[in-house]
Parts: structure tokens; C-alpha cells; sequence
């Protein structure tokens, strides 16, 4: 059988690297043994116990000592990684790496060192670290000191030259302070909101000439809706508009699984770089009657996805507004002053200096000064301009979320759904997530109580600027879900985030899921409306049409119940949700392709190659499963035609009481436009072959790795998710890959959990997909991957019994 064209220039091809992060040297010393003595003492003391893939298992009696276990485990696994982060909080990137540098953000998008640095000494004060800790619990500064002291405690026995090579001898890799530590929560906290901002707050800058004063203040003509959607701003934000950070999370109940037990599938798709990258971890703090098993944010000490003995749950990114920009009327004699009820009011001004190394390897200061408003930091770019007579800024609800870290402890001490609510309504600070559970006992839940601006419908409606104020801003929300709110008047002011009482939550008996569309419909036949609509607006607001994955999600369930999946019996078991997860099912494709190809082979004027792609779209699985081909040209020509979200494209239109089934069907009359796409498609060198047309995922999707190419399931638009950077190695050759030693570039699955019960206690399967570590030399940073690559899963052990029985046990007692 010939071999297929991809796969042989596969096996030729140089391993792919796209541009590395900073700090890695070639030629760096070998390490050398530590010769720093042992540390210990009785203030921090904890077991670590190591079970398969070098995963955690923290036993102490405080949270200072189940901290300190955790920060000097997570140090040995993370530590150039880590450092580096810290080197960004501390707005010190120019210093170390380079005015000229920049640096690949959690969502995606390149900001350049300096801006960063100035965003950060902007918003990521000593007075924010001093207010996250004094709003703590003691035992959420306990937890806090303990993982900052064992993250020091790596540091001091182990050499610099001993440091993996990629941060070996750096004079930027330092001691943790309490302070970085409460900073690091915070900016996870403002990872759906201001995170996206980090030029665009760092560079803002007034009008370098004050005007004169002018006839009719604050009529500047604003831009068409555009031109701000389509700014940097709003490219800025596209993860999120895309529900690429997003994820899957089913809660199966007693009504739908085999044993009467509850299953929680839990399915993140986040960077596989950076802040956002999870690490697996287990706290038990026998003191505090805490137990719980997961992942967690890179630098944050407590698994924020997990299960404990009774109760699992997962998230997935909310549609939550968590801030709004605001819209500035400029005093028309000073750019620095805005208008607010007919009176002038003067931003701050915050003088801010940072260091800048240049090319020649000097270090020069370097001055700015960014300002502030009552709502929050001025932004600009492009679009976003700061003119002569308006200007922009952010209010972000989650600057003042402080409570992240006892959210995350009470939550694991649930232990029912009942329980879990309960503790999710006592703070309401998980800042951008939806929770998704079920108990041992067979009952789910879906709740949200994340944070959301605290904006009521009625300032919606009329705060909004819209056509009868000449302003864009209300198109804007109804077409991307985008709040840009008048800064003009106190009658448009808000504070705070939506209280608990007024957030989406259902318990049920039979299953819930979420898959980034909002709270409106979390079960079959029952829709949540009512809620302020802050939480969901534009395209995500309640009774919307909902994304593939959604859909998906819902067919799975359906079909498992009617016995209509080809596998044994009609109820769940975490084997059989294990089968169909792995199947990639495209759900959009089922629904719209068999109309379209069929009117595409019967046409008269396709071209032989568009004839044959259509053969091969026809006789597709509709799955992005590795080996399905067919799945790489759908593709492509589904992101194409803007992913089929157009009615146009549709026969039967959407209709909110049955949003599983449709929209449905190709319309005729769209068939020329996609007729056309795919003709462009086989015209091109990616698809300009018959082979080319049936390549399959595991033959272009891959990461390189020094034994090979690992081709990665899961697709970017499928229920199995992933996503690289798509590139072109040789003309008509694509690859979707990754940086080989970063992970940069690639989105997706990362930590997966299966979790059930028996009468022992939890049963529980998964996997971290880019492996525990961050130091591409470690043993741990490829052998999860691995496993994924060949579709496998991994025991994740929590009873005494199944810990100690792992293969690789074994424990090391850390104290000081």
C-alpha cells in the first residue's frame, strides 16, 4: 500500500520550533550535585507522597504545611517557568529580556516587554497584595506563606547552576515574596478581563498638546461598530469571543449512570504554555478536614478542579460580563479631565519608571505616566483613540475579587452538590467560570457564581451609547457581547459584581453539562431565563443559538439513552464516556454536510477536484478522531465559511425551543457561496491531490518531541478540543503544531477527568496532556503526552490504598 505524501515528508522533515520563550542558553553548564544542607524545622512540615507521572500527594496537618509541600514540589517541576511569570508581575521584563522583546500572553496575542512592564507596575501594587491578604482567611494566608516558604526552600538547596538549562545561572530567577504570591491570584482572577488589555493599558497616553476649548464639547464623531470590533482591543479579546479558552464539564446522575453513582467529566481547553498551564496536585490537610485531588493555575496552591471522597466538579469559562469599558467625555481643555454630570473630573496621574536593557546590554531608565479613573485604568489603541474630546476606560469587576483562594477551600470541603452550592454562593469569587458537579450519591449540578459586573438590565439599555447618541457602542453589544458604557454620569455607575441570589443554578437527577454557551440550557427540556443580563449578552445571551460543542455535549446524552451510539446498553459508565469523548463527534457537520455534498456531486459545474473533496466529505465519520479522513479538509473549509454560524447557510432556521436540532440542513440557496469556498480549497497546494484531500488529524496534527513527532487528537472546533499554530513547512505541506520545548501556540485539552465512586471511595481517570512538567528536559514533561497522543488515560489515585499501591510511590518529608 503507498505510503500517503504527509506522512513520508513527515518522517523528513526537521523537528518544527517556532521562536522560544527568553532565558535558555546551548551551551549552559551541566548541573552540578547541591551541596546546600537539608532544611527542617517545625513551622512547615509536610509528606509528599509521588505516585505515576510525578504527581503530588501533600499530607500535613495545617495549610501552612500542605502550602509548603505543594510550593517545594511545584518548584522542582515549574521553577524557569514560574520565575519568569514573577519576572512579568513584577514589571521587569525589559530589564531582563530586552526592550525590544515581547512575550506570548496567556490568550494568545504578543505584548511587547515594555508595555507589560508599565501595565504591571500600573495595577500590580504592593496595596493590591496588602488588600487580597487582609480580606484572607488565616487559613488562606497559611496556605499562601506555606507554598511561598516551600518555593523558596527549592531555591535555597539547589544551586543556580543546577537550575534546569533554561533558567540555569539567571539573575532573574529569585526568591517568591508573599506579595507575588497574592499578586499571582489576582491576576488569575483577571484572567477573562483585564489580562487582555496588557498594551493596551501600558501604552495609553493623553494627547501630547492640550486643544482649545471648543464649541460643543464631547462631540467627536465616533467610530462605525466596525472599526472597534475589528481593533486591537477586540483581537485582544477574540479567545474569549471564540470560547477558545473554554472547556466542556458534564455532571451524569443517578437517573443516567449504570451504578447509580454520580460521573463528572471535567475538560478544560486551555494554553498549554504559560500562566494558564494546569499542574495536577492532591492536598490533604488533616487538621482541616480538606482532601481534595485535581489541577490547578500555574503558582496557585490548591486544586481549583477536582474530587474529594464524595463530590467532583469541574468549569468552563463563563459568559459573564466581568467588566465594561467606559466611554469618556474629555474637558475640551484637558485630555487628563473628563466630564461626569456636567463637572470636570480629574484622572490620576501615576508617574511609573522601569528599567530597559538595551542591545548592548546597558540598562537605562525609562519613564511613563499611565493614568487612572474612578472606574479603573485608561486603555487606547487604534480605535479605542484617546482624542482630543473622548477616551476609554476599563472598570473590572474582579480588581476587587480578593476572596479566590477561600473560595477554592470551601468548595473542596463540600460534600454534596448541595454542599458545593452552598459554598459557591458564600463569596460568589470564582471569576470566570461556571461549575459543573455531581456526588456520590447520583445527584448533579450546574451553578454559576462567577463574577459579573454588577450592572443592572436597565443600565444596559440606556447606558449603552447607541444610534440616537451617534455611538456604535449598542451594535456592539448585540453582535459580540462587548459592554461599552457611558463614563458620563453617576446614573450609569456600578460596583461590585452581581450578588448570589441573582445567579443561574439547577440540581437535577439525570446530567447537566456546559460548554462556554451560557447558563440558558443546561439540560435537556429545561432553559434558565430571567438573569440579569450583564451574565449573557449579544450572541450568548439566554435563548441564542448554541455552539457545537454545546449541541454535541446534549446528542451525546441523547443518544447514550436511547442506545443509539453503537456501544452496550443505554447508560453511562466512565468506561463508555471514555469511548465517546475519545470519538471527536462534529455535530455541526452531521447537520449541515449531507445536504451540501449531495447538491455538490450532482452539480453540473463542479470541478473534477471539488467532486472528489465532496466523495470524501460524504463518506466521512464526522468526527475529528485521529485516523478520520475527511476531518482536516471540513476543517478548513468550516472555518471558512465563518463556522456555518450565518442562518444563511441553514434550511431549517434555529428555533429556541429546539435548539439541539437545529439549525439543520444546507440551504440551496448558500450552496454556490460553499461551493465556491471548497473549489478555492482544492485549487490551493493544501488540498491540490487526491491523497492531500483525505489527509487525516494524526498525520498533520503534532508535536515535535527529541524521539519523534506525537500526533495530538482532538480538533478545534470538536467536543475533543485542540488547536496549533498552522504552518506551511514546505509548499502544499501544512502542519498544526507547537513550539517543541514550550508548548507555545497550542490550545486544547489539558488536565481531563473521568471521576465516579465505588463503595472504596472515588475512581478516577485522567490526564494532564502536556505532562506535569515545564522543563522540556525533565522525564515528566513528555510521558503524559504520550499516553494522550495514543487516546489512553491515567489512574489518578486518592484513597490511601490506591496511592500507596502505585508502581512509583515514594515520599519525601519536607519540613522547616
Amino acid at each position: 500500500m503507498k505510503q500517503h505524501l504527509v506522512s513520508r515528508l513527515l518522517k523528513l522533515m526537521p523537528l518544527v520550533v517556532l521562536a522560544a520563550c527568553s532565558g535558555s542558553s546551548d551551551d549552559a553548564p551541566a548541573p552540578t550535585t547541591p551541596t546546600t544542607p537539608p532544611i527542617s524545622g517545625s513551622t512547615y512540615v509536610a509528606s509528599i507522597r509521588y505516585t505515576s507521572h510525578n504527581v503530588p500527594h501533600v499530607k500535613a496537618a495545617t495549610f501552612k504545611g500542605a502550602g509548603y509541600g505543594y510550593g517545594y514540589a511545584f518548584a522542582k517541576d515549574n521553577i524557569c517557568l514560574y520565575a519568569e511569570e514573577l519576572v512579568t508581575l513584577h514589571g521587569e521584563r525589559a530589564k531582563h529580556f530586552g526592550g525590544s522583546g515581547g512575550y506570548l500572553g496567556q490568550l494568545g496575542d504578543t505584548f511587547p516587554n515594555i508595555d507589560s512592564d508599565f501595565f504591571y507596575k500600573l495595577l500590580f501594587t504592593p496595596a493590591l497584595a496588602a488588600k487580597i491578604k487582609a480580606a484572607s482567611s488565616q487559613d488562606a494566608q497559611d496556605l499562601t506563606s506555606g507554598f511561598v516558604a516551600g518555593y523558596n526552600r527549592y531555591l535555597k538547596e539547589t544551586p543556580a547552576a543546577s537550575l534546569p538549562a533554561t533558567c540555569r545561572n539567571a539573575a532573574w530567577v529569585q526568591p517568591m515574596t508573599e506579595d507575588d504570591a497574592y499578586l499571582r491570584f489576582a491576576q488569575a482572577a483577571m484572567a477573562g478581563s483585564s489580562m487582555a488589555f496588557i498594551k493596551a493599558i501600558g501604552s495609553a497616553q493623553p494627547p501630547a498638546v492640550k486643544v482649545a476649548a471648543l464649541a460643543k464639547p464631547g462631540k467627536e464623531r465616533l467610530l462605525a461598530a466596525a472599526s472597534y470590533t475589528n481593533s486591537s482591543i477586540f483581537r485582544n479579546m477574540q479567545a474569549l469571543h471564540e470560547h477558545t479558552i473554554g472547556s466542556n464539564g458534564f455532571g451524569l446522575g443517578k437517573e443516567v449512570t449504570q451504578s447509580g453513582k454520580g460521573i463528572v467529566f471535567g475538560n478544560p481547553h486551555f494554553p498549554w504554555w504559560g500562566a494558564l498551564r494546569l499542574n495536577q496536585l492532591h492536598l490533604t490537610v488533616t487538621g482541616k478536614g480538606y482532601d481534595v485531588m485535581g489541577a490547578t493555575l500555574l503558582g496557585v496552591p490548591i486544586p481549583l478542579i477536582g474530587f474529594n471522597d464524595k463530590v467532583a466538579w469541574t468549569h468552563t469559562f463563563s459568559t459573564d460580563n466581568r467588566f465594561t469599558l467606559r466611554y469618556l467625555a474629555l474637558d475640551p481643555t484637558s485630555p487628563t479631565r473628563y466630564i461626569k454630570d456636567g463637572k470636570a473630573v480629574p484622572m490620576t496621574a501615576v508617574p511609573l519608571t522601569i528599567s530597559v536593557k538595551g542591545a548592548d546590554g546597558a540598562v537605562t531608565q525609562l519613564s511613563r505616566t499611565l493614568y487612572t479613573t474612578e472606574y479603573g485604568p485608561m486603555l487606547m489603541d487604534s480605535s479605542f483613540a484617546w482624542g482630543s474630546t473622548a477616551a476609554f476606560a476599563i472598570q473590572d469587576a474582579n480588581l476587587g475579587n480578593y476572596k479566590l483562594i477561600d473560595q477554592v477551600i470551601l468548595n473542596g470541603k463540600a460534600t454534596s452538590v448541595d454542599s458545593l452550592r452552598e459554598a459557591n454562593a458564600t463569596y460568589s469569587a470564582l471569576p470566570w467560570v461556571n461549575t459543573m458537579a455531581a456526588d456520590r450519591a447520583g445527584d448533579t449540578l450546574y451553578a454559576n457564581y462567577s463574577v459579573a459586573a454588577n450592572v443592572v438590565d436597565p443600565q444596559l439599555a440606556a447606558c449603552v451609547p447607541g444610534k440616537a447618541q451617534g455611538a456604535p457602542f449598542q451594535d456592539i453589544m448585540a453582535s459580540t457581547g462587548v459592554v461599552v458604557m457611558a463614563g458620563t454620569t453617576a446614573a450609569c455607575d456600578w460596583a461590585g459584581a452581581v450578588p448570589a441570589a441573582q445567579r443561574p443554578w439547577i440540581k437535577r437527577s439525570d446530567y447537566i453539562l456546559n460548554a462556554n454557551d451560557s447558563h440558558w440550557w443546561p439540560t435537556v427540556g429545561q432553559y434558565l431565563n430571567g438573569y440579569p443580563k450583564i451574565i449573557a449578552t449579544g450572541p450568548n445571551a439566554e435563548g441564542m443559538p448554541q455552539n457545537n460543542r454545546t449541541r454535541t455535549g446534549h446528542a451525546i446524552v441523547r443518544d447514550r439513552l436511547a442506545g443509539a451510539d453503537g456501544l452496550a446498553s443505554n447508560r453511562f459508565t466512565l468506561a463508555n464516556l471514555q469511548q465517546l469523548y475519545l470519538q471527536a463527534r462534529f455535530f455541526k457537520a452531521q447537520k449541515w454536510l449531507p445536504d451540501f455534498t449531495a447538491a455538490c456531486l450532482a452539480s453540473s459545474t463542479a470541478s473534477a477536484a471539488a467532486k472528489d473533496a465532496c466523495s470524501v466529505l460524504a463518506a466521512w465519520d464526522k468526527t475529528h478522531a485521529p485516523n478520520s479522513q475527511g476531518a482536516i479538509l471540513f476543517y478548513e473549509l468550516y472555518a471558512g465559511l465563518g463556522e456555518l454560524n450565518a442562518a444563511s447557510w441553514w434550511s431549517v432556521a434555529y428555533d429556541p425551543t429546539d435548539p439541539l436540532e437545529t439549525p439543520r440542513g444546507a440551504a440551496a440557496a448558500s450552496v454556490p457561496a460553499a461551493l465556491a469556498k471548497l473549489e478555492s480549497l482544492v485549487a490551493g497546494s493544501q488540498f491540490d491531490s487526491a491523497a492531500k484531500r483525505r489527509t487525516t488529524p494524526a498525520q498533520v496534527q503534532t508535536v515535535s518531541r527529541p524521539d519523534g513527532a506525537l500526533p495530538i487528537p482532538g480538533g478545534r472546533y470538536t467536543f475533543m478540543n485542540w488547536r496549533g499554530v498552522r504552518n506551511e513547512l514546505y509548499p502544499g505541506i501544512v502542519v498544526y503544531t507547537a513550539d517543541s520545548k514550550t508548548n507555545a501556540g497550542a490550545y486544547g485539552n489539558s488536565y481531563i477527568q473521568f471521576v465516579t465512586w465505588d463503595d472504596a471511595g472515588p475512581v478516577a481517570e485522567g490526564i494532564l496532556t502536556y505532562s506535569q512538567s515545564s522543563d522540556p528536559d525533565s522525564p515528566y514533561f513528555n510521558d503524559q503526552t504520550k499516553l494522550y497522543a495514543k487516546g489512553q488515560w491515567a489512574k489518578l489515585p486518592y484513597t490511601e490504598a490506591q496511592i500507596t499501591a502505585d508502581p512509583n510511590y515514594k515520599v519525601i518529608e519536607v519540613s522547616e
